[in-house]
């Protein structure tokens, strides 16, 4: 009996160990990659010239009811008692002639179940798909010409797939340096998703940044943000019409962790997703600021807050 304790013993400590190394490993990465922050002046220039998108508007996935302490720290919330509602959406930004640029792809409704099943778990309600991109897009999908992620995690990922199905047509993906070389465990999954979809032609952009505009897209530009993964991108855009967006992806979850500078609960990035939180708090500052300049903080998860800014969703 001894000996099988011993045994067993030995298994869970190697167990830990490995968890252990995978996690350390995950950490370093995303530290390893600390860009400097863009000046908001640089932002405005790269976005404001050129053919401007004429419309924004989004497909939201999936919804999940989830409590705020599981997206935005407890001891720092202004208003811990609110409802939360996690989105998964992709945004459409179109310019005059019909193109249209994907921020994101959001999820099939597969991959929703697959993937909020495990989110449950941390008290959340049961996910509820409700669309594709592909499927909301239908015949417009042929006029996706490109998409850009802000960063590549499955469900931000998840929804090529069906764009490839119905596309009929090569998609520009632009990248960061840091978006095409310098993965984890946490994003490898969907990097080789893209790897493997046959509509997809990665283009990754040139010189070090930390600001680059998109060719041939007008009043869009790309920051390297790191923080929540290596490759983690801000996406900045300005319409026609004046409208300027900063779509965070995942640097936060909540739209008060920009407007109050409010962290992800530690244990989050600690365990669930290896964070660099330092990295994370100078990009909320750096949003907050954007915010009194007149952008508009777009927060991915954060479906109340999508709702309130008026974007409307595709028809």
């Amino acid at each position: 009996m001894k000996r099988v304790l011993l045994l067993l013993g030995t298994l869970l400590a190697l167990l830990l160990g490995v968890v252990a190394g995978i996690l350390g490993y995950a950490h370093w990465r995303v530290r390893s990659v600390r860009p400097p922050l863009p000046a908001i002046a640089a932002i405005t220039t790269a976005v404001d010239g050129g053919d401007r998108p004429q419309r924004l508007s989004y497909v939201n996935t999936a919804t999940q009811k989830m409590p705020r302490n599981s997206v935005l720290s407890s001891s720092d919330d202004p208003n811990p008692e609110a409802a939360y509602l996690m989105s998964h959406p992709s945004f459409v930004l179109e310019w005059r002639d019909g193109r249209i640029l994907l921020v994101d792809a959001g999820m099939s409704r597969e991959g929703a179940l697959q993937f909020g099943r495990p989110i449950e778990t941390l008290g959340a309600d049961p996910i509820q798909p409700l669309t594709s991109t592909a499927d909301t897009l239908r015949d417009a999908c042929g006029r996706v010409t490109a998409v850009v992620f802000t960063h590549l995690h499955i469900d931000h990922v998840g929804g090529i797939e069906e764009l490839c199905r119905c596309a009929g047509r090569k998609v520009k993906v632009f990248v960061t340096p840091a978006q095409a070389r310098v993965t984890n465990y946490t994003t490898s999954g969907a990097r080789s998703l893209l790897d493997q979809a046959p509509c997809v032609e990665l283009v990754e952009l040139p010189g070090d940044g930390p600001l680059w505009s998109l060719p041939e897209l007008g009043g869009v530009a790309i920051a390297h943000a790191g923080g929540h993964t290596p490759g983690s991108q801000v996406v900045f855009a300005s319409t026609n019409g004046g409208d300027r967006y900063a779509f965070t992806g995942d640097l936060v979850n909540h739209i008060d962790g920009v407007r109050h500078n409010v962290p992800k609960p530690s244990y989050y990035s600690l365990l669930i997703v290896p964070e660099d939180r330092e990295q994370l708090e100078h990009w909320r500052q750096l949003l907050q600021q954007l915010s009194n300049q007149g952008y508009q903080p777009v927060v991915a998860h954060d479906q109340l807050a999508i709702e309130a800014l008026g974007i409307p969703k595709l028809r």
